[in-house]
């Protein structure tokens, strides 16, 4: 009989947002990682680069906005793209 595995869990802190969330597991992707490693898991979200060419206004704007927040604009335009396709996905249910 196979003997079913302990639950991982990570403390993780209150969150204000779902942005300040999402950026909090990006920047923990490491002790996630290692976690599940040990515990005989695979990572649970892989992630793959991409290329994608955005108006010059459009990063300067994220880079402003992203240090207002003290976050990098590269996660912050992650977050807002993972914002965006999860509202997406609920208007087309």
């Amino acid at each position: 009989m196979k003997r079913k595995k302990a639950a991982v869990v990570i403390e993780a802190p209150r969150f204000r947002s779902e942005a300040e969330e999402a950026e909090w597991w990006d920047s923990h992707q490491d002790l996630v990682a290692d976690l599940l490693l040990k515990h005989g898991r695979r990572t649970a979200l892989p992630s793959k680069s991409v290329t994608v060419r955005l108006p010059i206004t459009d990063i300067d704007k994220a880079r402003l906005l992203a240090e207002a927040k003290g976050i990098g604009y590269q996660t912050l335009i992650k977050v807002l793209l993972h914002d965006a396709l999860k509202r997406e996905v609920r208007k087309a249910s």
